[in-house]
């Protein structure tokens, strides 16, 4: 079997320690349904976004626009080096233990992040052949959708985890022991889809890149060049231009029925868009429009923002709202119970980390 293909059956046989039982914890989320309500729109917003951006096609121009080595190649010759399916937030993060289950990954198996507690998965994992290698070279891709420019944390540090976790992974799927020349590159990209203006319409790579400090000895590129960053502001979907950042735009946006994003698809990219992928661009909408019209209605003034600004105050933020202490407290408590990870949490309702982290504690006392 391939490496790449072990590396992702391996990967999706994963499995999580810490899953939340069902029947009565699952019934806990119709109690705390109206708390919970933005948490559950957004995470079904993120995952319509995550099957659309997994779509081949879509694929194919990211790597084309966002990873060296692709981007001489055309569209056509990049389909023909994806491999196997996506994997769409069925890999978690910070597990190396292989399941005993084998499958295919289907659509009725992603994975939501709100019932896994404490687990933090990929948006999206797959494996490519790299461009005149002969098939010989592959390349293992993270894409990730991400909503909050400033999570309370630095993006870039949480980026650079995710690579350095693919590579770390491979020991053990891809080589054995100290046979470390079989390591395979990994490139994680991140699509920001709202972002300050200095930032947006920008693509920016990171890499490891050698500086000489004294002598004139040349390293092989290839023993070094393991390991590449990218991250992308989206802008305006209604900008002229044609190239990825306005075909991520048009994808993502709220502000575009799925009719519209379909004529532009075709007509400036060449994508067909497929039954499936008008489903997903209307479900998406469809949850992004109430996550919209529900940040209206409760007047939330911290958090994450989802929709493009267009010089109104529209919007959700989720955090910090008009309640008590109290109930903020509560709400906290109620997204740790829910299986919410601390620094989301921390993050959608602008309370410090070391706050929520204290209550996570006092919930497994």
């Amino acid at each position: 079997m391939p490496p790449a293909r072990e590396y992702m059956l391996s990967c999706s046989q994963i499995l999580t320690e810490n899953t939340v039982k069902e029947g009565d914890e699952l019934q806990k989320e119709s109690i705390l349904a109206q708390e919970l309500s933005s948490y559950s729109l957004i995470e079904r917003y993120d995952s319509a976004c995550c099957r659309l951006l997994a779509n081949k096609p879509i694929l194919a121009w990211l790597l084309q626009g966002a990873v060296e080595e692709y981007q001489t190649c055309s569209i056509e010759e990049i389909m023909g080096c994806l491999e196997g399916h996506p994997e769409v937030r069925t890999v978690a993060v910070d597990q190396d233990v292989k399941g005993k289950e084998s499958g295919k990954i289907t659509e009725r198996d992603t994975a939501d992040k709100s019932v896994r507690e404490g687990s933090v998965f990929y948006d999206i994992l797959f494996a490519s052949r790299l461009p005149e290698s002969n098939g010989s070279c592959e390349i293992f891709v993270n894409v990730e959708n991400q909503n909050t420019w400033n999570p309370g944390y630095p993006l870039l540090k949480r980026a650079v985890y995710y690579s350095s976790r693919l590579i770390s992974r491979q020991k053990g799927i891809v080589f054995f022991g100290d046979d470390y020349g079989k390591l395979e590159k990994v490139c994680s990209i991140w699509i920001c889809i709202k972002v300050p203006k200095a930032w947006q319409e920008t693509i920016t790579l990171f890499s490891l890149t050698p500086r000489r400090l004294a002598g004139a000895g040349k390293y092989d590129k290839m023993e070094y060049d393991m390991e590449s960053i990218a991250v992308l502001g989206l802008g305006d979907h209604r900008s002229p231009r044609r190239d990825i950042l306005k075909l991520l735009s048009v994808l993502l946006t709220t502000e575009m029925k799925p009719d519209e994003k379909k004529e532009i698809l075709e007509r400036d990219f060449a994508i067909p868009m497929t039954v499936e992928m008008k489903k997903e661009a209307d479900t998406m909408c469809t949850y992004g429009q109430a996550i919209l019209k529900e940040g209206e209605e409760r007047g939330l003034k911290k958090g994450i923002e989802i929709g493009e600004e267009r010089g109104t105050k529209k919007g959700i933020k989720i955090g910090e709202g008009q309640g008590s202490e109290k109930e903020r407290r509560q709400l906290l408590l109620n997204m740790l119970k829910n299986g919410m990870p601390a620094e989301q949490a921390s993050a959608w309702t602008n309370v410090p980390v070391e706050y929520v982290r204290k209550l996570a504690e006092e919930i497994r006392k």
